[in-house]
């Protein structure tokens, strides 16, 4: 595995850079929630959760929102005092990123996720997925 120390360091140098954050950045907020995309962003990261660049493996980016689970609070009638608003969710939000992928595609299974970029709303995550037949 030499060769993916230096392709990891790289990576690591680039992804430091301001600059090529904004660049990530101006290209996923104007993509559709789940998308498939050509190659990975991240190919060390991708390799190390089991992404292989051969037929029947697809990359596909998610987005989901930051923040906590949140209930409306009741407006009507009596008031609990204890309504509780705010909860913590039993999943995080990698887990339901790939939830929302195989929704998608439903004939592949995940092999592997990586984080990959955030803002203030948002997270991005990366899936890697495998047809089923092709395992």
């Amino acid at each position: 595995m030499g060769s993916f120390k230096y392709i990891h360091a790289n990576e690591m140098a680039l992804y430091k850079n301001d600059e090529r954050k904004k660049d990530i950045l101006k290209d996923v907020r104007s993509q559709p929630i789940i998308k498939r995309v050509d190659k990975p962003t991240k190919l060390a990261k991708a390799k190390s959760v089991g992404y292989r660049a051969k037929q029947g493996y697809i990359i596909v980016r998610v987005r989901v929102g930051k923040g906590d689970f949140r209930r409306p609070r009741p407006n009507h009638a009596r008031r609990p005092s204890k309504s509780g608003i705010y909860y913590k969710l039993a999943v995080s939000k990698e887990d339901i990123a790939r939830e929302r992928a195989l929704n998608v595609f439903k004939n592949m299974v995940v092999v592997g996720s990586y984080f990959l970029i955030e803002d203030g709303k948002n997270k991005w995550f990366e899936i890697v997925l495998a047809d089923r037949t092709k395992i």
